[in-house]
């Protein structure tokens, strides 16, 4: 009896290991990307540091944990650039927050439905607008330049460089949207293409600084922002990719719009920020 007992004990230990291991196995640990440049209220801070008010779209994709079982985020940050390159060598399994554009399909998964991209499960809407000096004429009409000899200001990576490009101006690409601005204090450039959430925060918050400014109507283009996922994690984990981007679309019905109203009422934000969660508006891509 005695040895019996014996070797039951024995055999504690090596269960609890079998246990553990298991739970390690059913674990899938995501890690996301994201941009050490504010991205107001989406990210925040000019920093690699993962920071305790984050910004609304990190707080969302933390929820993911919530939405499905087993499933646990660790954020990264770095500049976009290099976000986009990690997620191509699969050091990444996914960035956010990242527009649609052909030559990014070679080098991560955005979210499909009948072989298209589906904006359906988008993280959210930016629009991207023209700043330039008060007493600059750019001959901007919603839908080309007048002018071919404008030299404009954009953040290195960003997807609105390729778009302006194409448009036939020439683009200045610096290192992030604050310095685009004192560039254009500085009369470096005509203009400087930005993301307005973006522009129109960090305009509020060195108001003494970057003076002279105003944003051109109508907007360059409105474009959905999305979770992608790396090709790697995309292949090892087919039906979680659905369900990670099927759970982006209900957290941002549900949830974007009340994790973003801490940071939008804020003394200092900007008033006129609107956080877009529903549909996508004209010029969209």
């Amino acid at each position: 009896m005695k040895a019996c007992e014996q070797s039951y004990l024995a055999w504690i230990p090596l269960y609890l290991l079998l246990t553990a291991a298991q739970a390690a196995v059913a674990e899938t640990v995501l890690h996301v990307a994201y941009e050490d440049k504010t991205q107001f209220p989406y990210y925040m801070g000019d920093t690699q540091q993962v920071l305790e008010r984050p910004g609304a779209a990190v707080e969302l994709v933390k929820l993911l944990e919530e939405r499905i079982p087993d499933l646990r985020i660790r954020f990264s940050r770095f500049p976009w650039k290099r976000c986009l390159a990690m997620l191509e060598t699969g050091q990444v399994d996914g960035i956010f927050n990242a527009s649609y554009n052909t030559e990014r399909t070679r080098i991560g998964e955005y979210p499909r439905k009948d072989g298209q991209i589906d904006p359906s499960r988008r993280l959210t809407t930016i629009s991207y607008h023209l700043y330039s000096l008060s007493d600059a004429d750019l001959g901007w009409n919603g839908e080309a330049f007048e002018a071919s000899d404008l030299r404009i200001g954009a953040p290195l990576g960003y997807s609105i460089v390729r778009d302006l490009e194409d448009l036939g101006v020439s683009v200045m690409k610096v290192r992030s949207s604050r310095q685009s601005l004192q560039l254009l204090v500085a009369k470096r450039v005509d203009a400087v293409a930005l993301q307005s959430i973006t522009a129109d925060f960090l305009l509020d918050k060195n108001a003494d600084q970057l003076t002279g400014i105003v944003r051109i109507h109508p907007p360059l283009e409105t474009k959905p922002y999305y979770l992608m996922l790396s090709r790697q994690f995309k292949a090892a984990n087919p039906q979680l990719s659905e369900q990670i981007w099927n759970a982006v679309r209900q957290l941002r019905k549900e949830k974007l719009e009340a994790l973003s109203q801490p940071y939008l009422s804020k003394p200092g934000t900007p008033t006129q920020t609107v956080v877009s969660t529903g549909k996508l508006t004209s010029n969209s891509k």
